[in-house]
């Protein structure tokens, strides 16, 4: 047998996990946001794109940068003007500076907000190129006031689902069940503040065949927004909304690989079946995941074990040589 640890000892580390910024380099993920309404298994509406992270360490304070192209709306690239509009707006925001802490937590401040007015200064240029209008001029005048007021810019990356889910709170403390109370606040409707969803959060003591360890959250069942609830709907109270997401961290240095996250809105039947409203789908996957194929975990690792426990010492002050695995 190999190394070996108590639960008590594996808890511990579980609940001492931080970032490991030494080696790690930049990283690249793929993101698909579908969205499905009723009981549809067709598609409403799709967006994809693709979001590179950097962090560096400058005077032991970490400065993620954060890249978002290649939009993609309905699987094609962006045409009508709206599209066009909202992919310049992106293209101005990113790439997108600000700190993280060794728990993965972000000041929600930007450190290159001239970069970003620049860069929207340029767009404007482009676009004005090809298209004149009364309506695109008061557009670009909107725009100009929210990218010149720093702290709208800041606020409005709350409404993005990339945003809430890569810099929710995972390092917390779980306790003996390895499981905790906690809330998670994601923007489910369009250009609006975060919704608070209280659940449950768990940390998966053993690792996957691909490198990662597994920490869920799962909200309770909430009464739905009146934005989701059907206009002809008589009875507002019996639609509900919850939220399940599952976040994949790599075994090396503790950052995010993989993020799925599966939004609900729905009644019930007479037999307590849930009825589709409406649902969204958020995927990112990290690319070239490959790389991690040799790696060796550090011996501090709480999964060096596998998760497999030594059964604690009796009275005496012997083991009883039983190894657990089902806590």
């Amino acid at each position: 047998m190999g190394i070996l640890m108590s639960k008590n000892e594996i808890l511990r580390r579980l609940n001492a996990l931080r970032i490991k910024p030494s080696g790690l380099k930049q990283r690249k993920y793929e993101v698909s946001v579908k969205y499905f309404s009723g009981e549809e298994q067709v598609l409403s509406k799709r967006i994809d794109y693709e979001v590179t992270t950097n962090l560096n360490l400058e005077y032991n304070k970490g400065i993620l940068e954060i890249n978002k192209e290649n939009i993609f709306y309905d699987q094609h690239q962006p045409d009508h003007i709206s599209e066009i509009l909202a992919n310049s707006i992106s293209k101005s925001i990113y790439p997108l500076q600000t700190h993280i802490n060794e728990k993965g937590l972000s000041t929600n401040e930007i450190l290159n907000h001239e970069e970003i007015k620049t860069r929207w200064t340029e767009e404007k240029l482009k676009i004005s190129d090809k298209y004149d209008s009364e309506s695109l001029h008061n557009f670009f005048l909107a725009v100009d006031n929210k990218l010149e007021n720093k702290p709208e810019v800041e606020k409005s990356l709350q409404n993005d689902w990339f945003w809430n889910l890569f810099f929710h709170p995972r390092f917390i403390d779980y306790g003996e069940a390895r499981k905790t109370e906690t809330a998670l606040f994601l923007s489910v409707i369009p250009y609006q503040p975060p919704i608070r969803f209280p659940g449950i959060q768990t940390i998966n003591k053993i690792p996957t065949d691909y490198h990662s360890f597994v920490i869920e959250f799962e909200s309770s069942e909430k009464t739905a927004d009146p934005y989701f609830i059907p206009k002809k709907r008589t009875d507002k109270t019996s639609c509900f909304m919850s939220l399940k997401v599952v976040f994949d961290l790599d075994l090396y240095y503790h950052f995010p690989m993989h993020i799925r996250a599966y939004f609900e809105v729905y009644s019930k039947d007479r037999q307590g079946n849930k009825v589709f409203i409406k649902k969204i789908n958020y995927t990112q996957y990290q690319q070239e995941t490959e790389k991690y194929k040799g790696m060796e975990l550090d011996k501090n690792s709480p999964f060096i074990t596998g998760g497999l426990v030594v059964s604690e010492p009796n009275p005496w002050g012997f083991y009883k040589n039983k190894y657990e695995n089902d806590w």
